[in-house]
C-alpha cells in the first residue's frame, strides 16, 4: 500500500508540474514595455531575479532537506500568486515590479531541484528506481509542453491584454497547490528529517565538495556553457514583434513540439550514452547553430531559436539523472540548489555582457562569436569531462 502511494506521486508530480509552469507569463518583457518600463529599466529588473535567486537556491534547497518537499512546493506557489498579483498591481511603479522579480525568484527558488529531489525519492521508494531516467524525461516534457503551450496561447493576449495572462497564472497556482497537497512525502524524507539540522546540512555540504571537487567543478563549469547555450532564446525575444500573432503562436507550438519530442528521445538516449559523453556534442552542435546568424534571414533565426532548445530539452533529463547518482539523499535538494545556483551566478554575468555586445557590435557579430566559443569549448569539455567521469566514479 505504501509503495503503491508513493507511485501516485509520479504522476501527481507531473500535473503539479503542468500547473506549476504553465508558459501563459512567457511575454513579460513586452508586459513591462507595454507598462512604460524602458529596456534599461527591464535589464535591472532582469537582474534582480538572477541576484535574489543566486542568494536564495541553497536556503531553500536546506529548507526541503530539513522540512519537506512539500511544504517547499506549496511556498514555491504561493510566491507565484504574490509575484503575480504585484505585476499586476504595479501599474508602472519600478519598486513594485522590482519586489514582484524577487518573490518570482522565491517561487523559482522553492521549487528548483525540490520537485526532481522528491521525483527520485518517490521513485527509489516505490521500487522503481531504474525508471527514473524515463519519469525524468516525462517532467521534463511535461515542462517543456506546459512552457511552450502557454506562450501560444499568451500570443492571443499580446495587444494589450498581457494582464489576463497573469490572472491564470493565480488560477494554474491554486490548482497546483490542491495537487501537492496530494502528494505523500517520501518515506526516507519523513525517516530524516527530525534529525537533519541546518549545521549538520552546511557541514555535509562542505564535506562532500572537500573530499569530491569533481562534483563542484562539474557543477560550475556545466552551469556556465548552459547558461551561455540560452543566450539565443533570451535574446531572440527581441525580434518577435517582427511577426504577427498567428506566427508567434505557430513558432511557439513548433517548439512545444521539438521540445517535447527531445524530451523523449532523451530517455533513449541516456541509456545508452551519459551526459559526459553527449554534452559537448550538444554544445557543439549549439555553437554550430548560433554561427548561422551570418545568413541573417529571419527563417534562419527562426530555425536556430528551434533547434537550440530543442538540444537543451534533450540535455537536461540526462544531466538530471546523471547528477542524482551521485549525490547523498540527506542533502539531495540542497545540491541541486547549488547547482541551480551557479547557473543563476552566470546569468548575472552573461545576461547584461551579451546585451551589452548586442548593442555595442550588433546581434549577428555577437552570436557568431558566442558560436565559435561554444564550439572550442566543445572539445575542451572532451577531456575535461572525461576527468570529471573518472574522478565521480572513484569517489
Amino acid at each position: 500500500m505504501r509503495v503503491s502511494s508513493y507511485r501516485k506521486n509520479i504522476p501527481l508530480l507531473y500535473a503539479v508540474e503542468w500547473f506549476s509552469f504553465f508558459g501563459i507569463t512567457t511575454f513579460w518583457v513586452l508586459f513591462l514595455s507595454q507598462k512604460g518600463m524602458s529596456l534599461l529599466e527591464i535589464g535591472l529588473l532582469e537582474s534582480i531575479f538572477h541576484g535574489t535567486s543566486l542568494l536564495s537556491e541553497i536556503p531553500s534547497g536546506m529548507l526541503a532537506d530539513r522540512f519537506s518537499y512539500k511544504a517547499n512546493l506549496i511556498l514555491g506557489r504561493l510566491a507565484a500568486i504574490v509575484s503575480s498579483m504585484l505585476m499586476l498591481l504595479a501599474q508602472g511603479n519600478f519598486w513594485l515590479y522590482a519586489l514582484a522579480m524577487v518573490v518570482n525568484a522565491w517561487a523559482y527558488n522553492f521549487d528548483s531541484g525540490t520537485s526532481s529531489a522528491m521525483l527520485y525519492d518517490s521513485a527509489v521508494d516505490a521500487g522503481l528506481k531504474e525508471r527514473y531516467l524515463t519519469f525524468s524525461s516525462i517532467i521534463s516534457g511535461v515542462t517543456e509542453a506546459t512552457m511552450s503551450l502557454g506562450a501560444v496561447l499568451a500570443g492571443f493576449f499580446v495587444h494589450g491584454y498581457l494582464e489576463v495572462t497573469y490572472l491564470m497564472m493565480i488560477a494554474c497556482s491554486l490548482c497546483a497547490i490542491c495537487l501537492i497537497a496530494l502528494l505523500k512525502e517520501p518515506d526516507r524524507k519523513t525517516y530524516t528529517e527530525e534529525r537533519v539540522s541546518f549545521s549538520s546540512i552546511v557541514n555535509t555540504v562542505l564535506k562532500e565538495f572537500k573530499t569530491n571537487s569533481a562534483l563542484l567543478w562539474w557543477f560550475l563549469i556545466g552551469q556556465i556553457v548552459c547558461a551561455t547555450m540560452c543566450m539565443f532564446y533570451f535574446y531572440y525575444q527581441n525580434h518577435l514583434p517582427d511577426l504577427s500573432s498567428w506566427q508567434i503562436a505557430f513558432l511557439m507550438l513548433v517548439g512545444s513540439g521539438l521540445n517535447i519530442g527531445a524530451a523523449y528521445v532523451a530517455s533513449q538516449v541516456g541509456k545508452k550514452w551519459s551526459s559526459f559523453q553527449l554534452f559537448p556534442w550538444i554544445v557543439g552542435l549549439t555553437g554550430l547553430l548560433y554561427t548561422a546568424v551570418v545568413a541573417n534571414q529571419v527563417l534562419v533565426f527562426m530555425f536556430i531559436y528551434l533547434l537550440s532548445n530543442a538540444l537543451y530539452a534533450l540535455y537536461m533529463p540526462i544531466i538530471s539523472n546523471d547528477i542524482q547518482q551521485y549525490l547523498p539523499n540527506s542533502i539531495r535538494a540542497t545540491m541541486l540548489s547549488i547547482n541551480a545556483m551557479f547557473f543563476s551566478l552566470s546569468m548575472i554575468v552573461l545576461f547584461p555582457l551579451t546585451g551589452w555586445c548586442i548593442e555595442r557590435l550588433g546581434f549577428t557579430p555577437t552570436f557568431l562569436a558566442l558560436g565559435s566559443i561554444l564550439v572550442l569549448s566543445a572539445f575542451l569539455l572532451v577531456f575535461f569531462l572525461a576527468g570529471i567521469q573518472r574522478k565521480l566514479t572513484k569517489n
